[in-house]
């Protein structure tokens, strides 16, 4: 009679362990697949100064670049899906109260060191290094004192943030890039 209930017991827990093994099995591929996929900028050197960021000229005017991208229209602002090496990518594009270009950005979602890490010696090898956080900004963005850190290439006119979000419990990845005289002030900015 007990090694009867025994074995009744284990016609029901069975399949659950199976489905929970296999559930278990699902969602770490899943998470490998989403580690691999994350967006990485290509190691290829580029001449300086940039004139453009994968064919949006940086002279463009805003209606250039809205119509040539459909892009959708935000005051001075312009979100655009774009396609770079078969891929559709996202990007804002702001302009001045004078319709000029001024930043072309592209968020990357939450801080992954990984990621981060790859995109600093990619962005090194394409466009050299000009800046990186000093330690007293490291700590002070540790301690939360700092709400960014940004490291700089391409003689300022290519940037990578870390920032904090809003609320600040998450840090988000962006990347900046500004024609030369922009850049230039940016980079200014940045380093004091």
């Amino acid at each position: 009679m007990i090694r009867k209930k025994a074995i009744n017991r284990m016609v029901w827990v069975m399949p659950i362990l199976i489905a929970a093994t296999l559930l278990h099995g699902c969602s770490k591929n899943d998470t490998e697949k989403s580690k691999q996929a994350y967006w990485l900028p290509d190691a290829k050197e580029e001449q300086l100064p940039l004139v453009a960021y994968h064919g949006i000229s940086y002279t463009g005017s805003k209606e250039q670049i809205k119509n040539q991208f459909k892009c959708t229209e935000y005051e001075s602002t312009l979100s655009c899906k774009i396609k770079v090496d078969d891929k559709e990518d996202h990007v804002w594009i702001m302009f001045n109260e004078s319709d000029r270009l001024i930043v072309i950005k592209k968020e990357l979602g939450y801080f992954n060191p990984e990621q981060a890490q790859q995109i600093i010696d990619r962005f090194t090898l394409k466009y050299g290094l000009d800046f990186e956080p000093t330690a007293g900004q490291e700590s002070s963005f540790k301690a939360g004192l700092r709400k960014t850190k940004t490291y700089l290439f391409g003689k300022g006119q290519v940037a990578f943030q870390i920032g904090r979000s809003l609320n600040n419990r998450n840090e988000l990845m962006l990347i900046y890039y500004f024609p030369e005289d922009v850049g230039a002030t940016f980079a200014k900015s940045i380093q004091n």
